[in-house]
């Protein structure tokens, strides 16, 4: 169970899943200069969720490739060696964080979230898709561990309505002693996710506030955060699982967020049909 001692910092109650050793010591070794993509290869043999999770995610639709990887050595070739290490970091702790109850509907939405934010990274920006993606999966992963920790955390999701992220940060902060985008951004940094990562993961919920400020976080970090906005607009137009954005409209600060990212609404809208189209289909020939 998590600590509950007194005199500590809120994100210290809540007990982040630990690092694989497999995941320390690729990440040891990729604090080289020139790290070993056969050392890692080694590594990643001797633990058979990585191993698969790594072959998996190349032959996901995001790589685009004309036929199924089954080799490690080729996977980590076309992969290169920061996209593996995003990669194996995301399948540790999606499984850490699934040991903790069931909680398929939640990384369900997460992988939708994550292939939108991909989508819509490649069409409207030249930031790494993959960046996106991973972002995407990340944004609420404390999720899992507030509910590990609060059993009345559940019951509290269930009741909130609307899109007022700050509200809601709040809300939790009053609470549980410490809000899921705060404690994500503490989860991301624990498993050696980027800066720009666990930044944006923090800045969802004051995100408005971010993008009219002209100091604070790189163009970089707040571009992500755009994208992801608009992947759970998306996301929150098709289907509601875990959902704690229950707004049938999006949010009235989207075209904030389009202006930032210099779409134009009516651009944006079809963007968004051509997507909500490819989810039907995509669960159409899951069905």
């Amino acid at each position: 169970m998590a600590a509950t001692a007194q005199n500590v910092t809120p994100s210290h109650r809540y007990k982040i899943p630990a690092r694989p050793e497999a995941v320390i010591a690729i990440a040891e070794l990729m604090k080289a200069k020139n790290p070993s993509a056969s050392e890692i290869a080694e590594i990643l043999k001797q633990d058979v969720f990585l191993y698969t999770s790594v072959l998996a995610a190349v032959n996901t639709p995001l790589f685009r490739l004309s036929k199924k990887i089954t080799d490690l050595t080729h996977a980590i070739a076309l992969l290169g060696l920061d996209k593996l290490f995003a990669v194996i970091r995301l399948a540790a702790l999606q499984n850490s964080l699934g040991k903790q109850g069931r909680l398929d509907r939640f990384w369900d939405t997460a992988t939708e979230v994550a292939q939108l934010s991909a989508d819509i990274a490649q069409r409207v920006s030249d930031l790494d898709p993959h960046d996106s993606y991973t972002l995407g999966m990340m944004h609420d992963c404390a999720i899992p561990l507030m509910l590990e920790t609060h059993p009345e955390y559940k019951a509290f999701l269930r009741n909130i309505n609307g899109s007022d992220l700050y509200g809601l940060s709040t809300q939790e902060e009053k609470l549980f002693g410490i809000n899921h985008f705060t404690l994500g951004a503490e989860i991301a940094r624990h498993w050696f996710m980027p800066d720009r990562i666990a930044d944006a993961i923090e800045g969802q919920r004051h995100y408005i506030g971010i993008l009219d400020s002209k100091a604070g976080l790189p163009d970089e970090t707040k571009s992500l955060l755009c994208i992801l906005v608009l992947a759970k607009d998306i996301s929150s137009r098709y289907r509601r699982f875990w959902r704690i954005y229950d707004s049938k409209e999006s949010p009235p600060e989207i075209l904030r967020v389009l202006s930032y990212l210099g779409i134009p609404d009516l651009e944006y809208m079809d963007i968004r049909e051509d997507l909500l189209q490819h989810l039907e289909e995509t669960d159409q020939k899951a069905g």
